[in-house]
């Protein structure tokens, strides 16, 4: 696609490799929660995307007395070794990752993946998701949407999402109804391709949730970065979309 993807370095995820690598050595992968997003993009196209996280609920349940801030319990995704070499004594569960064993000055993996797009040196995208072990797929399969599918920005996100860990080797899929009563499900259609192709399905009931701005300049929002006079396009349109699966609005200020 001739685009340049900005993320965070190891040991976030701002790619596949950490799950490339559990796959490989068949580890145990952290299921790490508690997770925000923000896109930002401001008048002058300064882009920030953010993930920040408290883990679990409340944290590490230790209330700062001088800010007022609950502090994350991010050693929780750390992995923790086990005496018997496998995953808590039962032979399905893949052991602990060596890799990410705690050490001094050491920070934990991460599913973390905030992710700016650029074109041509231009910003065409800033995106990220919460969602813990499942947010790489999300952010993944809301930029192919949008950039490969050509799909709006709002459609990127709404499109029900598939997830595979790798380990275990199933495949599940969106199956819920959200406290506003909205319904998102995978069609039953691809849900029976999936299947002839011999993958072990699970519905799911919850997932991601996903934060996308996009710029886009005039004409076909895939295209190259020209208007339909031939002139380079300095700033495009802002059209932000905030996941509905958790209630949020995009702001514009």
């Amino acid at each position: 696609m001739g685009m340049k993807l900005i993320g965070m370095p190891p040991p976030s995820s701002g790619g596949a490799a950490m799950f490339m690598v559990s796959f490989i050595y068949k580890w145990n992968q952290i299921d790490d929660h508690g997770t925000s997003h923000v896109s930002i993009i401001d008048g002058e196209r300064n882009a920030v995307a953010m993930t920040s996280t408290v883990n679990y609920y409340f944290g590490a349940r230790i209330l700062s007395p001088s800010t007022g801030i609950v502090l994350n319990n991010e050693m929780d995704d750390f992995s923790m070794p086990s005496n018997n070499g496998t995953g808590g004594g039962n032979a399905d569960v893949p052991p602990p990752a060596p890799t990410n064993f705690v050490r001094p000055g050491k920070r934990p993996l991460s599913s973390m993946a905030p992710t700016i797009v650029l074109e041509d040196g231009k910003l065409r995208a800033v995106m990220g998701a919460s969602g813990g072990a499942m947010i790489i797929a999300a952010t993944t399969e809301v930029f192919l949407n949008y950039f490969g599918k050509g799909m709006d920005p709002l459609s990127s996100v709404l499109a029900p999402r598939l997830y595979h860990q790798l380990i275990p080797n199933k495949v599940s899929y969106e199956n819920w109804t959200t406290v506003y009563r909205d319904h998102f499900e995978v069609p039953a259609e691809t849900r029976a391709f999936l299947e002839r192709r011999g993958h072990v399905l699970q519905g799911l009931a919850g997932g991601t949730i996903s934060q996308l701005v996009v710029q886009e300049f005039q004409g076909d929002h895939r295209s190259s970065l020209k208007n339909n006079n031939g002139t380079t396009a300095a700033f495009g349109r802002l059209v932000g979309v905030s996941d509905p699966r958790k209630g949020g609005f995009p702001a514009g200020f």
